[in-house]
């Protein structure tokens, strides 16, 4: 049976993988470890890894090969030294940090070493189309425990909006510049969704293959869209006019779709209803197009960027 887990989803497994395991570790452990993750077939699987191998070494993580000895003597072994590739913590204040923000979202426009530097510091970079969001506060005491409970299927305990959760993590995906774990919660006693920056405290993890992942489970579906989280927040305004310039109007139709057009100028610029009650997510998401895109109303949601904006020129 063919691998059913996209590339994307696999490559984070793969990475999160080696780079807990202090030991190099075969292509025939890794599929041991990352079940039904590679195809069945030996040349498939082979095919599959040195693509996913390739990927990840043109972002700029090296994964070395080792020749191994004794009983596998010649047998190839991979492994990343994490200190190779990531960036320290850079001690940014939450002005300085909007301010990287807003500059890794401008970059990421057509250059790919905006998305180098993305991934390194934790943040999305989707392999088939531009990434408009970015999170550079993924925590190293996390990610260990997150992806053992993702890879090895360890069930989860930690606290969560004040109640103690036990979840059987699914998958671990960044979207909308924060990080996802998708499971079953054994609270609700059904799949639900947790934001990884609202965990309070320590996770810790249950016993290795404690629970099974259900069959035809869809990561990148279970956690919600760009336009999911724009419309998720408390902000006052749901819904903002945005003017796109010509130069990225499609691209805005096509990722919002013809129901957020609300008129087309003759030069070829386009207003959109965009949602805005994540004002969080819509700054970034409005950021990223620098001064290709204008917040013409509510006055609130206008003003709120105005003073976002000012904010970061006087913190410079």
């Amino acid at each position: 049976m063919a691998a059913k887990t996209p590339q994307p989803e696999r490559m984070i497994n793969l990475l999160a993988l080696l780079v807990q395991r202090a030991q190099p570790l075969t292509l025939k452990q890794i599929r041991q470890e990352l079940v039904n993750q590679y195809p069945d077939g030996d040349s498939a699987a082979r095919a599959a890894f040195e693509r996913d191998k390739a990927e990840l070494r043109a972002l700029g993580i090296p994964m070395d090969m080792v020749t191994l000895g004794g009983d596998k003597a010649g047998e190839g072994a991979y492994t990343v030294d994490r200190r190779q590739f990531e960036i320290g913590d850079l001690g940014l204040n939450e002005a300085e940090r909007s301010a990287l923000q807003m500059a890794i979202a401008t970059v990421r426009i057509g250059a790919s070493h905006g998305d180098e530097a993305l991934w390194k510091l934790g943040g999305e970079r989707a392999l088939d189309r531009p990434s408009t969001s970015v999170n550079i506060q993924m925590d190293d005491k996390q990610m260990p425990a997150l992806a053992a409970g993702v890879v090895e299927h360890r069930t989860l305990k930690f606290l969560y909006k004040g109640q103690e959760r036990q979840v059987d993590p699914y998958g671990l995906l960044s979207r909308g510049g924060f990080w996802y774990i998708v499971g079953f919660d054994h609270l609700r006693n059904a799949q639900r969704v947790f934001r990884v920056d609202r965990i309070d405290g320590e996770i810790t993890n249950g016993d290795a293959q404690s629970f099974s992942r259900p069959e035809g489970f869809d990561l990148a579906k279970a956690v919600p869209t760009e336009l999911d989280l724009l419309a998720e927040g408390d902000g006052d305004d749901a819904v903002a006019k945005v003017l796109v310039d010509a130069a990225l109007a499609q691209r805005v139709k096509a990722e919002f779709g013809d129901g957020a057009v609300l008129r087309e100028r003759s030069d070829g610029s386009i207003e959109f209803a965009i949602p805005c009650a994540n004002l969080s997510a819509f700054r970034i998401w409005l950021f990223a197009m620098v001064d290709r895109a204008e917040v013409l109303e509510p006055p609130r949601v206008r003003e709120h960027i105005v003073s976002h904006l000012q904010k970061i020129a006087l913190s410079n």
